[in-house]
């Protein structure tokens, strides 16, 4: 990763999508609020607005990758949804593996105060952040 740019992190959900970037360096991460998902094409607009306001040079979209590793009928789905992005947000999307990841949110939400669970507006972007971490660590 380049100094200066951020990464977008994304958990997509049929009712809600988390949200998390990157500092400049790759060094931490933070969770942005939730949205709603509305569709496709709504979701794409707001992307394309956030890449652009943030400087985002990457957007990393969580998988889902069967337990044994191995990739059904959602994993497809999501490789079409990063082939949209990609066309949509002209910047790289990599795919991360995203297996654990609502389980291990859900455990840090439930620990958080009421404050920052209203700041992130679901567990979601908690995922997209543990998301984020892991294409950090895999690419670092």
């Amino acid at each position: 990763m380049s100094p200066g740019k951020k990464i977008l992190a994304i958990d997509y959900g049929k009712r809600n999508i988390g949200l998390a970037y990157s500092d400049e360096l790759g060094l931490t991460v933070q969770p942005l609020r939730s949205i709603g998902n509305p569709g496709r094409s709504h979701f794409v607009k707001k992307l394309r607005a956030l890449v652009r306001e943030m400087e985002i040079e990457r957007v990393v979209i969580g998988m889902p990758v069967n337990m044994d590793g191995s990739q059904g009928d959602a994993f497809a789905g999501m490789q079409q949804l990063k082939t949209l992005l990609e066309e949509a947000l002209e910047v790289p999307v990599s795919g991360v593996d995203e297996r654990l990841t609502t389980i291990e949110a859900l455990e840090l939400w439930h620990r958080m105060g009421p404050r920052r669970q209203k700041k992130y507006r679901t567990s979601d972007s908690v995922a997209a952040a543990l998301i984020l971490e892991r294409y950090l660590g895999e690419t670092s």
